[in-house]
């Protein structure tokens, strides 16, 4: 893949994400707690992880690595977390949150040359191109936001329509 390429996806990213914001939009305060049985993670922790998750893979792209203790900074039940996971105390908390991981790989991967795009980054997965940790976090970011929208509708909610793009563009 070329940065081109990796820009356009970026582009549409951007789109999903902006649906993604609205989802949460939907949520009340007292709603980011809900969880739909014991064990389950809450919204608050499926919006920590999913744009904690996105930053993290954005970083592990720019400097080569992915390690555990990294992939650890987006897993809610981690204690180590549990400041940056108050943040999101609000709808508006849990939206600030997302809009600024989602800013900060945004700006990783837009500054990134064709080499950047294609060098290898170490993990414990193997070994794989940069690139492929934008796929890691698109997939993940579609995988938990259909978590989130099972939990609107648990909570008698309807989501947004999932390809929405141009609702609140004026």
């Amino acid at each position: 893949m070329n940065r081109q390429e990796l820009l356009a996806r970026r582009d549409y990213f951007n789109l999903v994400h902006r649906v993604t914001v609205r989802a949460i939009g939907t949520f009340t305060d007292d709603e980011l707690d809900f969880r739909p049985r014991p064990g389950m993670r809450s919204a608050r922790e499926l919006i920590f992880h999913i744009y904690a998750q996105e930053k993290l893979l954005a970083e592990a792209a720019q400097q080569g690595r992915f390690t555990m203790e990294a992939a650890n900074r987006s897993n809610p039940e981690d204690e180590a977390n549990a400041p940056a996971l108050k943040s999101l105390a609000t709808v508006g908390g849990a939206r600030a949150y997302a809009e600024a991981c989602h800013s900060a790989a945004e700006d990783i991967f837009r500054t990134m040359s064709d080499n950047d795009v294609n060098h290898p980054v170490e993990s414990s997965m193997g070994k794989y191109p940069a690139w492929q940790y934008f796929a890691f976090a698109y997939d993940e970011h579609w995988h938990h936001r259909g978590q989130l929208y099972t939990y609107l509708r648990l909570l008698g909610k309807e989501p947004p329509m999932l390809y929405d793009y141009a609702a609140g563009e004026a």
